[in-house]
């Protein structure tokens, strides 16, 4: 089966980044957590690595107006899928059933029209992985996806001398937009698997995944489910300030978090920090 990989950024794991990866490790998968700090508390058969091996780390993107480093878990994905044959997850995807693949392509839709940039694999000859590489070794790039008009606005800041970096710009900007885009570009939009396979449970209805009077799996989950999409962004702070950090009992995540052997007590999920505008 493939190897899985995935970035962290920062010093320690949250119970839901460890469940995620041990359900990896639990389904079979060689399971691979690059990082530029040393990360004590991954979950037994969780391999570490060195981040540095794919993409620098002396500088980390963070997106200005939420402090979120995944501007940079965006660039560096892309480097990953250039250097290694391995299936980039994001720390928030939980396991189903093994990723038995027969295709080089792996990635699946969010929405209609939107792919997510959650689970992917693009092998290296992939016309969308060279597009999006070129698109992104220039942080001031003004995504031909936009609409006119705020591409007009960043075109013009361009001229004024003022290019608006990634960082400044709107969320999503390298990661799902972006692929999307390149995908339809090359026709590789082709290989994307339904819905159902990565995000059966969408964004609107992830608390349910924590209250323990909805079946989860009778009422999303299918035969065609690979993983669970967690929304940790969203989630995180939802089981943090109002939770008591951690699911409720005989809800889907709890039963996850049973299945695997975490414990949510040994790595509570942190308070989450707002930005400091310099």
């Amino acid at each position: 089966m493939p190897t899985i990989a995935t970035l962290w950024i920062g010093d320690r794991l949250s119970w839901l980044e460890q469940l995620s990866l041990k359900s990896f490790v639990d389904a079979g998968h060689d399971t691979l957590l690059y990082c530029y700090n040393l990360i004590p508390n991954a979950p037994p058969g969780v391999t570490l690595r060195d981040a540095r091996e794919i993409f620098p780390g002396d500088e980390i993107i963070r997106h200005k107006r939420t402090g979120s480093p995944a501007i940079h878990a965006d660039l560096w994905r892309l480097h990953l899928m250039e250097k290694t044959d391995y299936i980039w997850v994001d720390a928030d995807v939980l396991c189903v059933k093994p990723f038995d693949f027969k295709d080089d392509y792996v990635f699946g839709l969010e929405k209609p029209h939107l792919i997510c940039n959650a689970v992917m694999r693009l092998p290296a000859e992939s016309k969308t992985l060279r597009g999006l590489l070129d698109f992104v070794a220039d942080p001031y790039a003004i995504g031909p996806w936009l609409k006119e008009e705020q591409q007009e606005e960043l075109r013009a800041a361009r001229d004024r001398g003022e290019p608006v970096h990634f960082s400044e710009q709107e969320w999503g900007l390298t990661g799902p937009a972006a692929l999307s885009h390149f995908l339809r570009e090359t026709g590789e939009w082709d290989h994307a698997l339904s819905q159902q396979a990565f995000y059966p449970i969408p964004f609107k209805n992830r608390n349910k995944m924590i209250m323990s009077r909805f079946d989860v799996e009778t009422d999303f989950l299918t035969d065609d489910t690979y993983a669970v999409h967690m929304w940790a962004r969203r989630m995180k702070p939802r089981l943090e300030e109002a939770e008591n950090n951690r699911p409720r009992r005989g809800s889907y995540m709890h039963k996850a978090l049973q299945k695997h052997g975490i414990d949510p007590s040994a790595a509570p999920i942190p308070p989450k920090v707002k930005p400091v505008d310099a």
